[in-house]
């Protein structure tokens, strides 16, 4: 072995071309001091696609408009542009991608925020949109966790078959009120 023989380092992602795992990235704005906004999508498949924008300078995520509805492509770009010119974020990178227990974390606190009501409350893929860029897993990775949880903890989040039979409709139940 030669004493001066390094191996390469890793490539890079770079912000401006990275795009998080599980979405297709349509947009791209530069923030006043640098940094990255992103517009994506998570349900490119779809025949109405939602949409979301999240900086990478900052903690700026919105995937839902002014009436809380999901956001159009429209909608999202023209959010992704208001704060690109106000925010002074510097450029940060590509966020580190989280382990497992983290990633898991990040989707139980969105679900948990919706068992305040006193009815029980469906889960739509298109709810985890603003995280896509934080927890940086596969739309099949979602699943499988929701159904994971559904098993493990029937008293926060239900599963039952669609009823084309072609899927699973999630639920995220209530506290028990006595």
């Amino acid at each position: 072995m030669s004493l001066f023989t390094r191996t390469a380092p890793a490539p890079v992602p770079e912000p401006e071309t990275w795009t998080p795992e599980g979405t297709l990235v349509s947009q791209r704005y530069r923030a006043l001091e640098g940094a990255t906004v992103l517009v994506y999508t998570a349900d490119a498949d779809r025949s109405t696609a939602h949409y979301a924008a999240a900086c990478l300078g900052c903690t700026y995520r919105a995937d839902q408009n002014a009436g809380h509805n999901p956001m159009s492509e429209a909608e999202a770009a023209k959010a992704a542009n208001a704060h690109a010119t106000a925010c002074r974020s510097m450029p940060r990178g590509v966020p580190a991608r989280p382990d497992d227990p983290e990633a898991v974390e990040l989707i139980r606190s969105r679900l948990w925020r919706h068992r305040y009501g006193t009815a029980p409350r469906p889960v739509h893929l298109a709810d985890f949109n603003a995280l896509r860029v934080d927890v940086q897993r596969s739309t099949d990775w979602i699943k499988a966790l929701l159904a994971s949880l559904a098993q493990t903890e029937p008293g926060f989040l239900t599963a039952t078959p669609t009823s084309s039979g072609q899927g699973t409709r999630f639920t995220v139940q209530p506290f028990g009120r006595p």
